[in-house]
C-alpha cells in the first residue's frame, strides 16, 4: 500500500512537528518546577473552557454547564493535585508517557493494519488492530520505564493488567471525546496544534487515565 495513502504525509509531518514542539515545551516545564507546571495545566484548562468547550456545546445547552465540572475540570484538577505531591510526581510522568505510547502505537498500528472497527458510528478510524498495537506499546513502554527508573517490576499478570488498564482508560478518553465531537458535528475541538487539533484533542486520553492513576495512588 502506498505510504501517502496510509498516512497522508502532509498531515503526518504536521502532526510530528507540532507534537514535537509541544512535547519539548511541556516536558521542559514539567522538570523546571511543580508550581510552573501546575500553572501550565491551569492555563491549558482555561484555554479549553474559553475557546474549545463552546465548540462541543452551546452555552445555552444545559450540558455545557453540567458536564464541565466533571469533564474537563475534575481531571485537570486531579493532575494539578498529583503534580503538587512530591512523592507522586514521577507516577504522573509515567502515566503521561504511557498514554503517549498508547496514542502513538494505536495510531501507527491502526493506519498500517486497521480493518476491524470498534465503534464505527462514533469514531470510524478506531480499530481493534490499533487498540492492540497501543496496548503492546504500553506494555513495552512500562518495561522500559521501570528498568530505567530501577523500580521493581510487576509480575507478568500484574504487568499485563496494568498495561491493559492504561490502554483501556486512554482509549475510552479518546472515544468519549470522539463521541462529543461527532455529536457536535466537528472534526477537532480547535486548531491550535496543526495535525492534532485543539488542546482537548491532545489531552482527551490522559483525562481518563488520570482517574486510574488517582485510584491507584
Amino acid at each position: 500500500m502506498h505510504l501517502q495513502k496510509i498516512f497522508n504525509l502532509n498531515q503526518f509531518w504536521q502532526r510530528i512537528i507540532s507534537g514535537s514542539i509541544f512535547l519539548i515545551v511541556f516536558w521542559s516545564i514539567f522538570f523546571i518546577s511543580p508550581i510552573i507546571f501546575s500553572i501550565l495545566m491551569f492555563s491549558i484548562l482555561l484555554e479549553i473552557l474559553i475557546f474549545e468547550w463552546k465548540n462541543l456545546f452551546k452555552p445555552s445547552d444545559k450540558k455545557f454547564w453540567l458536564l464541565m465540572p466533571i469533564y474537563p475540570i475534575l481531571p485537570f484538577s486531579l493532575i494539578i493535585r498529583i503534580n503538587l505531591i512530591p512523592a507522586c510526581r514521577r507516577f504522573l510522568l509515567i502515566i503521561f508517557i504511557l498514554v503517549f505510547c498508547f496514542d502513538s502505537g494505536s495510531y501507527i498500528a491502526g493506519k498500517l493494519f486497521g480493518k476491524n472497527k470498534i465503534a464505527p458510528k462514533i469514531s470510524p478510524g478506531k480499530t481493534w488492530e490499533g487498540f492492540i498495537g497501543g496496548f503492546f506499546s504500553v506494555l513495552f513502554g512500562t518495561n522500559l520505564i521501570f528498568l530505567f527508573l530501577k523500580l521493581p517490576l510487576f509480575d507478568l499478570d500484574l504487568l499485563i493488567l496494568f498495561s491493559f488498564s492504561i490502554s483501556l482508560f486512554a482509549f475510552l478518553g479518546d472515544l468519549f471525546e470522539s463521541y462529543l465531537k461527532r455529536r457536535a458535528g466537528i472534526k477537532d475541538t480547535g486548531n491550535l496544534m496543526p495535525g492534532h487539533g485543539g488542546l482537548l484533542d491532545r489531552f482527551d486520553s490522559i483525562l481518563f487515565a488520570v482517574f486510574f492513576l488517582f485510584f491507584i495512588l
